[in-house]
């Protein structure tokens, strides 16, 4: 009998498979070499120790206890989280995107609207059309979304009243804009008012590359039954194979989340993973994996806004990021990206572009790069391709 081991694979083991001598940045994964994986071994051996039972078992609802009291007094520790954080404002996700679908199965039934930026995350319209909604985009400048045009957009008797407003504050994707605090806290003042649930897109929140963003929306929200959810994620500072992340909200919108019936039948969501999480805070081993992240995605910042600079120059035009992932190039003389990629392709490079990230068709003549995936030599050389393939089109 032929051995697991021995037996030929066609499923694919990772999510993306970029294929050899391709430079892909469109793909906003983090660098495999940064991943702290002999940190997460000792995690994982710390969390056994002495054969015990608890990682096998069924969570919490809230999620594991000692990594919701343990990430609270993380957070309240690093200068982005400058008002604190509770236990109790704290709910254990299975990652980002199970917690953007969890939150949309609770809040919203099909035929809702919900309002997003413009640009938004170019996958979030397929987590919203799964559960029926509507997607309106709502306009935005470089400091993020214009809390004038959303308060127009819910006095006007044509715009359906949306259900939620789903919104990337920090280090935006693909902008890579950081709200202001004036407009975080408009934005909660017109959530309360017109009684909508703002989800807030924050998992970059801690990968700053100089000076900390404002705080998360949600510690803006002083409302009791609370009108914002932030989320936060590991995938960005730990693997995201973890699927693990939090929410932070007020308690009555956590205890939404801890009764709902997916946790009440299958108990704490990624618990076992938490557990391990749970070792790599207390061992201390996040805090320094995370300056090593920003060390290194800072330097790939530079490195990127460096190539731009030298091959396309007047080409493009940009704000070179203060953290995130992202680049969100414009091209001065209205090329269309959509049809600059076919070329760009046969150059062997790949990005996302501009319309990608668009309900309505807009900013054909802008790209997203991402930066996290490659190292420094890697992106000037995936610039340089990209720069080659706009002269081919031009000429």
């Amino acid at each position: 009998m032929m051995s697991v081991s021995s037996m030929p694979h066609s499923k694919p083991a990772l999510l993306i498979s970029i294929p050899e001598g391709v430079i892909d940045l469109g793909w906003g994964h983090p660098s495999p070499r940064l991943h702290p994986t002999e940190d997460l071994r000792r995690a994982a051996e710390i969390a056994l120790a002495d054969g015990s039972p608890i990682p096998l078992q069924y969570g919490a609802t809230q999620g594991y206890g000692p990594l919701l009291h343990l990430l609270a007094e993380f957070l309240s520790a690093q200068p982005a989280y400058p008002g604190g954080v509770s236990p109790d404002e704290l709910f254990l996700t299975a990652g980002a995107s199970q917690a953007i679908d969890h939150a949309t199965t609770l809040f919203t039934q099909a035929g809702d609207t919900v309002f997003v930026e413009e640009p938004t995350y170019y996958l979030i319209q397929n987590i919203f059309e799964d559960h029926g909604l509507n997607v309106v985009g709502v306009p935005t400048d470089a400091d993020g979304l214009l809390p004038n045009a959303l308060e127009s957009m819910l006095q006007s008797p044509d715009t359906p009243h949306p259900k939620m407003l789903y919104i990337i504050p920090t280090y935006q994707n693909p902008s890579g804009s950081v709200l202001p605090p004036g407009r975080r806290r408009r934005i909660v003042e017109l959530a309360q008012r017109y009684g909508f649930l703002t989800l807030a897109d924050e998992v970059y929140h801690l990968l700053y590359y100089g000076e900390p963003p404002p705080p998360p929306i949600a510690s803006f929200d002083d409302s009791e039954s609370g009108c914002v959810i932030s989320l936060g994620s590991f995938s960005k500072i730990l693997g995201p194979g973890l699927r693990t992340g939090w929410i932070q909200a007020r308690p009555q919108i956590i205890q939404r989340f801890a009764n709902a019936g997916l946790t009440v039948s299958g108990g704490g969501l990624s618990h076992f993973t938490s557990t391990l999480v749970h070792a790599v805070i207390e061992q201390g081993m996040l805090g320094d994996n995370i300056a090593v992240l920003r060390r290194a995605y800072g330097e790939r910042v530079k490195a990127m806004s460096a190539a731009l600079r030298d091959s396309m120059g007047d080409a493009v035009e940009f704000t070179e990021p203060g953290g995130g992932y992202f680049f969100w190039l414009t091209l001065t003389d209205g090329t269309n990206t959509d049809e600059l990629l076919p070329i760009a392709q046969e150059c062997g490079v790949n990005y996302r572009p501009g319309t990608a990230f668009s309900a309505s068709g807009a900013f054909a003549n802008a790209i997203r790069l991402a930066f996290a995936l490659y190292e420094p030599d890697t992106l000037a050389e995936g610039v340089r391709r990209i720069a080659k393939a706009h002269s081919a089109m031009r000429a």
